[in-house]
């Protein structure tokens, strides 16, 4: 009886196929891996280079901004455009604690409402034959 050997040759060469082509394809995904990192790596660069300028352009606005509120620019500007505006700390300010509510009541009903009693309403009654 003759054994026949091609099958296990044939075998060794699936499993040498299956092998390269699990292997190659092991190295393929890493390849990718790999090339998504670095995109992902540049697009977080790229992001924080734009972070980085609006924040200067923020801090550029801001600085623009506290130089026209400067004090003694905001003076200049009131006498030269003659606005006659006057500074906060020469306005009085009156600080409420009562009620508003009710103190606006009061005022809208001042007319309407006394704070003494109704007055009496005069009925004139009249009898026939009196």
């Amino acid at each position: 009886m003759r054994k026949n050997t091609s099958a296990f040759v044939n075998h060794l060469l699936v499993w040498l196929l299956v092998t390269i082509g699990l292997g190659g394809s092991a190295g393929l995904v890493t390849v990718w891996m790999r090339h998504q990192i670095s995109a992902t790596a540049k697009a977080n660069r790229d992001l924080a280079v734009q972070i980085a300028r609006y924040d200067r352009l923020v801090d550029e606005t801001r600085t623009q901004i506290e130089t026209e509120q400067a004090s003694d620019k905001l003076r200049h500007l009131n006498t030269a455009l003659g606005l006659g505006l006057v500074p906060m700390n020469q306005i009085p300010v009156v600080h409420v604690t009562d009620n508003v509510v009710e103190r606006l009541a009061r005022r809208a009903n001042a007319g309407v409402l006394a704070d003494g009693p109704a007055p009496a309403a005069a009925l004139r009654v009249t009898l026939p034959g009196f």
